[in-house]
């Protein structure tokens, strides 16, 4: 599937070290001279893959974006590494302007944004040469707008001051450069407003939707590039998280109706986050990876991601105890499996004093496979957790069933394991910690919930209810356009959670179970103003109570750019 990257990075390399004098500048001899290069399509397609590359760079998904950072802020998991003092910390919603794992994502999205200037302006230059590549540069140009506007996306989302435009637009933003700094004053930039950011952004994605229209890549090796239906349904997100609903219904509708995406069916779905059953009908916009045994994940040279490794599951050993597939350094908050609707106790009988196979409660087991198959419990919980004693990871060709999470000294304490994004074939040694499983970052369940949201919000409460119960009905196998016993009968009904947030609030409930672990629900929470509520509920991490002041939205600008960047401001609460 990656072998286009592969060849790319080939034709690249090739192409530099094969060329001719004057197609070096003679000032520098090891960089490429604007006016030589790029001088083909082929040339800006190379730039256009590096774009691409650094979304699984070290500080995004190739590494930290989930476990080193999102996840942390809206308590997806609980830390059992307790050796990093910040790492710590990000899981009170205490984040330190001196963390490094924030620090890479800042530094890996501005990087992003630079290689999308340097395409977009060497898009203009070959322009001009090229006139008869206009609906290639076109294509090109039309990608690059929306990768430029995805960095953006989680740069405002992340660390603007506030959120939303209408409400916190004057509020601080982050700068906004759409050129190629040719020296260090041009690097010294102000902070936008909120506001500026998201009109900025929205402004990419008009311009990539003009240029992209119905653009659809049907090829194996194209899949992954941006379509014109991928563009539609994140400004249909955007709108719908600004709260600008007309905007909103016009982009989802157009999504919903037109695309022709469809839900696959729950045996696809669940194992849609592991490597397989990628670029399935409902997918609109994937992060593309593959396991890369010659580059190990985490840099963006490396066709894979090292999330994994981060996350991984932790199994059985020989001895009857636990055993690391990997770091295996954070695990599911034990909160997140009591809101799927899990309450059949624990697998430990009462007063084990060691994590051990020989102290699981057999009833337990026996409890809790009726459970799943009578689907008392949301089905979804088992594809986003790996669940001790009852399901198995393959370790080297075999089966071992998956252990209490590794180092979790609270024996009463629900410690499942991560399913999502971790290698079902073996561990993530096996292969060079560089997982492939791809990033489904966009996808028709999430678009569907946004637009009953919407529907809400423009008095169509019948048919928001549906698109949520498409939602519900597919998790539980059952046929998707069809009303069914399982339906929420209104937009108050019961769900599987019993906290105050999630328990009468299906869109928000359906939300959370569906998208669980996928990277969504920090911005849903700082869209609704709720961490205070969530805060509430998960209570703490092992690390120590979890703390909530109304300037935790707003991540700290690291201490690096206060430092390097003269004009900087600092978000208040740092």
């Amino acid at each position: 599937m990656k072998i286009f990257h592969k060849l790319l990075l080939l034709l690249a390399l090739t192409g530099m070290y094969s060329c001719s004098d004057d197609f070096v500048n003679v000032e520098n001899p090891g960089a490429l001279a604007p006016s030589q290069y790029p001088a083909s399509v082929a040339d800006l397609e190379q730039l256009l893959t590096g774009v691409y590359a650094t979304q699984h760079a070290n500080g995004l998904y190739g590494h930290t974006m989930l476990g080193k950072n999102l996840w942390l802020w809206d308590h997806t998991l609980d830390l059992s590494w307790q050796g990093t003092p910040t790492w710590i910390q990000m899981g009170q919603n205490n984040s330190q302007p001196n963390d490094s794992f924030l620090y890479d994502t800042w530094r890996e999205l501005w990087r992003g944004v630079q290689r999308s200037n340097t395409l977009l302006t060497s898009i203009e230059t070959y322009r001009q040469k090229a006139p008869n590549d206009a609906a290639a540069i076109d294509l090109i140009k039309g990608q690059a707008l929306f990768l430029r506007a995805w960095y953006y996306f989680h740069l405002v989302s992340f660390w603007g001051e506030g959120f939303n435009a209408a409400t916190d637009g004057a509020k601080m933003g982050v700068p906004i450069i759409t050129g190629v700094a040719s020296g260090l004053d041009e690097t010294q930039v102000p902070r936008k407003t909120v506001k500026e950011g998201w009109d900025f952004i929205i402004s990419d994605l008009k311009a990539a939707e003009g240029l992209l229209k119905s653009t659809n890549w049907t090829g194996a090796t194209d899949k992954y590039k941006v379509s014109g239906w991928a563009v539609k349904g994140f400004l249909g997100k955007i709108y719908a998280y600004q709260a600008d609903w007309a905007n909103a219904k016009t982009y989802l509708g157009d999504v919903v109706s037109n695309s022709g995406k469809s839900l696959v069916t729950f045996d696809v779905y669940k194992d849609m986050f592991n490597g397989k059953n990628e670029f399935t009908s409902e997918s609109l916009f994937e992060l593309n990876l593959n396991v890369d045994m010659t580059a190990r994940g985490g840099d963006d040279q490396s066709m894979g991601s090292s999330v994994g490794m981060v996350i991984a599951p932790t199994y059985v050993s020989d001895n009857g105890g636990q055993a690391a597939s990997a770091w295996s350094n954070v695990f599911p908050h034990s909160k997140n499996i009591a809101r799927f609707g899990f309450n059949e106790g624990h697998y430990f009988k009462a007063g084990t004093t060691s994590a051990n196979i020989a102290s699981v409660d057999p009833a337990y087991i026996a409890r809790s496979q009726e459970a799943k198959k009578k689907q008392t419990v949301d089905p979804r919980l088992w594809v986003a957790c790996y669940q001790p004693y009852v399901d198995s990871m393959v370790v080297n060709g075999r089966k071992r069933p998956v252990s209490h999470y590794l180092d979790i000294s609270e024996l009463d304490m629900e410690a499942w394991s991560f399913r999502k994004f971790t290698n079902p074939n073996g561990t993530e040694a096996e292969i060079n910690m560089a997982n492939g499983a791809n990033f489904p970052w966009l996808r028709l369940a999430d678009i569907y919930l946004l637009y009953a949201e919407t529907l809400s919000h423009s008095g169509d409460n019948v048919n928001a209810l549906e698109y949520i119960n498409k939602v519900k009905r597919r998790a539980y196998g059952l046929p998707v356009n069809a009303p069914s016993a399982i339906d929420y009968k209104s937009l108050t009904d019961l769900t599987k959670a019993s906290d105050a947030v999630l328990k009468n609030d299906p869109l928000k409930y359906e939300r959370w179970a569906e998208l669980f672990g996928e990277g969504h629900w920090w911005l849903d929470v700082r869209r609704w103003q709720i961490g205070d509520k969530e805060a509430a509920y998960y209570q703490r991490i092992r690390g120590g109570a979890i703390q909530w002041d109304p300037t935790d939205y707003a991540q700290p600008i690291p201490i690096n750019e206060i430092t390097a960047n003269v004009n900087m401001r600092q978000n208040p609460g740092y």
